[in-house]
């Protein structure tokens, strides 16, 4: 009996070590932007995805789009540095909105990180072209089905 205590113990100990030390760090981040007018393709596909009501992502606006000179796209990029030794499962770049954010392009890919690795996610977003670059992300990821999430601003 004390030998299946100690090894309960034991186990206990360790779940607890890999719980404590799921630690997951952003180590750069960047903003890129491209005006509309530059990749019509992607805005009219768009545009048509949202007078179709089959868009698949965030919006953050109901008004219907206008001219393609009017709006930018700025694509955020987190890197994530996986110092666990268990992998790191559904993570996810949500964008915080501003005034005149129009829509956050879906992502439908799964992504995910293994331990002790580094891995980049980005985010696409939709905006009025005189917008400032500067936004809030969060990074959703989960370890072990526990959610955990970091805040980060990027551009400016």
């Amino acid at each position: 009996m004390i030998v299946m205590i100690a090894l309960v113990l034991l186990a206990l100990g360790v779940v607890g070590y890999f719980f404590l030390t799921a630690k997951v760090s952003v180590t750069a981040s960047g903003a890129q932007g491209q005006l509309a007018s530059q990749n019509t393709a992607l805005f009219d596909q768009l545009k048509t995805q949202l007078e179709e009501s089959s868009f698949q992502g965030t919006r953050f606006s109901t008004d219907a789009l206008g001219n393609a000179e009017d709006y930018a796209f700025i694509t955020y990029t987190v890197r994530l540095s996986n110092q666990c030794l268990v992998p790191v499962d559904m993570v996810e770049l949500q964008v915080e909105p501003d005034a005149g954010d129009v829509l956050q392009i879906g992502d439908t890919a799964v992504h995910s990180l293994k331990s002790r690795s580094v891995g980049d996610i980005t985010a696409t977003i939709l905006t009025s072209k005189n917008n400032n670059a500067a936004r809030e992300v969060i990074v959703s990821y989960y370890v072990w089905g526990v959610s955990f999430s970091i805040r980060q601003v990027i551009g400016g």
